[in-house]
């Protein structure tokens, strides 16, 4: 088994400190933003990407190599109820390391509450280092779910990626990699390649 803990210590807290924020309470998403369309890349150079599908998260992603299955059952705080969670994570060429985290949440999660799980998410992010400085985070809107873009860098690491909130199902794609090994196609094809199971 690959050891990819240095590489996703960070996105694992900040995702578990997202899934233990979400409330039960009913509410609608607001309309103030205007959310892009999201467009597939089928350039030639991702043609050797292998598509993963998972069935617990009823979704599938585009990695540089198969990527290694890891689960987890985290018991939520005094409650007889678990959260389980999946990781699907893969490197490319010891370069980048691209990661999709998928995690049921035993309840409801409004609209309304999904923004602000993900603005606690971003912000649980930010606050794991003093040195992290947002580059960008912008709402969007993925297959009518709501979703929260995110760039970061930590002295000489980018990164980057999407989480979303589909009812009780948080996912977190995202790619990790020094600065001189970023490469926004990359990146922009491994989320965009995210879809959802019809």
């Amino acid at each position: 088994m690959r050891n990819y803990s240095k590489y996703t210590k960070r996105a694992y807290r900040a995702f578990i400190a997202l899934l233990l924020v979400a409330q039960p309470i009913s509410a609608g998403l607001s309309d103030q933003f205007s959310f892009p369309l999201v467009k597939q890349d089928s350039r030639e150079q991702y043609k050797e990407w292998k598509k993963a599908s998972s069935k617990e998260g009823k979704c599938s992603a585009s990695f540089p190599k198969t990527p290694e299955h890891i689960k987890q059952r985290v018991p939520m705080g005094g409650e007889e109820k678990e959260l389980q969670y999946h990781v699907y994570v893969a490197d490319q060429d010891r370069k980048a390391v691209f990661m999709l985290l998928i995690a049921e949440y035993p309840g409801v999660v409004s609209d309304e509450n999904a923004v602000k799980n993900l603005e606690h998410f971003l912000n649980t992010l930010i606050a794991q280092n003093a040195n992290n400085k947002l580059l960008f985070a912008d709402l969007v809107v993925v297959s009518g779910f709501s979703g929260m873009d995110f760039f970061i860098q930590s002295d000489q690491i980018y990164f980057k990626g999407r989480a979303i909130q589909a009812n009780n199902m948080l996912y977190l794609l995202a790619m990790e990699c020094e600065v001189v090994n970023y490469s926004e196609d990359n990146c922009q094809h491994f989320i965009e390649s995210f879809q959802f199971d019809k």
